[in-house]
């Protein structure tokens, strides 16, 4: 009985095809369409791989594997590709995967036609377009997650980009380029910033993977005059910070390392002065400070992310008055490439 496997000829002439014959002792038999359809052989298949236009083939994919494997581990980034031990495990696992592919169609269609080969470098080209999407985008080069940039106009509607809160008395409103927010004794104005909604890795895969993994960065600044009515008026309170203007300049309430609520005294002229001022916190994983007019006026520990932008009064205490105007604000994250 004779088994015939067809293989790529070396030379240019032909039809391309050259018979490997494997002839036991019995008489040769027609070959039959069961012949055609069977699995070859362990044999067939080492003379398929060995036949020179193989070799040649495979040679495409181990060098094609190589660079493409390489480029992507040299190209990691942290903010981009996550932890690197499991990215490189991914990468190399995306290039075996690659090599499996060449084989399995190597034995469908012969390494007479090229789709071996063209299928094996769409295999990793997969996968780098994910890691080149991602290590494109804005947030890696130190692009903000989050930023939200507000200014103020009479003919913008103060609530397109806060929500506005007043209650006893209190007034929001617009003059000119300004936001100018009033209360009186209890009562209460307030604007809370309408942030953008954080883009989730989980939902958008070109995403960069630093987002499920890595802390943020919080920066919130605001240009305002204070001018203080009663004993206290708070400028902003954002879950556990809470900053209020009083006699002698601000008190400052924010929990310590024990997560005991302390008071801070600072003595400063910027709530007395009737001036405008440029007023900041920035707030990572390790700290959260407080710069007025670049110069940092106190830092803490810091006991958590804010999430928040909050300006005005919120406290309906008979203690408590005065107004804030405030001429531009902004809320910004960034993520930082120390672990969560």
């Amino acid at each position: 009985m004779s088994v015939t496997v067809s293989a790529p000829g070396p030379g240019p002439k032909g039809d391309g095809a050259t018979n490997l014959t494997k002839t036991s002792g019995e008489p040769s038999a027609p070959v039959t369409s069961e012949d055609e359809d069977r699995l070859p052989t362990f044999r067939e298949i080492v003379d398929l791989i060995i036949h020179p236009v193989v070799l040649r083939s495979f040679a495409i994919v181990v060098v094609a594997t190589v660079v493409l494997v390489g480029l992507r581990v040299v190209t990691w980034n942290e903010i981009a590709d996550g932890a690197r031990s499991r990215y490189v495990k991914t990468a190399i696992f995306g290039g075996a995967s690659a090599m499996m592919v060449w084989f399995l169609v190597l034995l469908q269609v012969g390494a007479q036609k090229r789709w071996p080969v063209y299928c094996a470098i769409a295999v990793m080209l997969a996968g780098d377009a994910v890691h080149y999407v991602r290590l494109a985008n804005p947030i890696v080069r130190g692009g903000p997650v989050v930023a939200f940039n507000a200014s103020f106009a009479s003919t913008t509607p103060l609530d397109g980009q806060w929500e506005v809160e007043t209650a006893n008395g209190g007034t929001a409103k617009v003059e000119g380029s300004t936001a100018v927010l009033t209360a009186g004794p209890t009562g209460t104005s307030y604007i809370l910033a309408r942030l953008p909604k954080e883009p989730d890795v989980r939902e958008s895969w070109w995403l960069p993977l630093g987002l499920a993994t890595l802390e943020r960065e919080e920066t919130l600044s605001w240009r305002a005059q204070v001018d203080r009515t009663g004993g206290y008026l708070v400028i902003t309170e954002i879950k556990q910070l809470l900053i209020q203007a009083v006699p002698y300049g601000l008190h400052i309430t924010y929990p310590d390392e024990m997560k005991q609520v302390k008071g801070h005294e600072i003595q400063t002229q910027v709530t007395l002065d009737g001036k405008m001022h440029d007023w900041e916190i920035n707030r990572n994983p390790r700290e959260i400070r407080l710069r007025i007019d670049g110069n940092e006026i106190w830092k803490a520990r810091s006991q958590g992310p804010l999430g928040q932008f909050k300006v005005g009064e919120t406290k309906r205490d008979a203690a408590h008055g005065g107004s804030i105007k405030v001429e531009r604000a902004s809320y910004r994250t960034v993520l930082t490439r120390e672990p969560a």
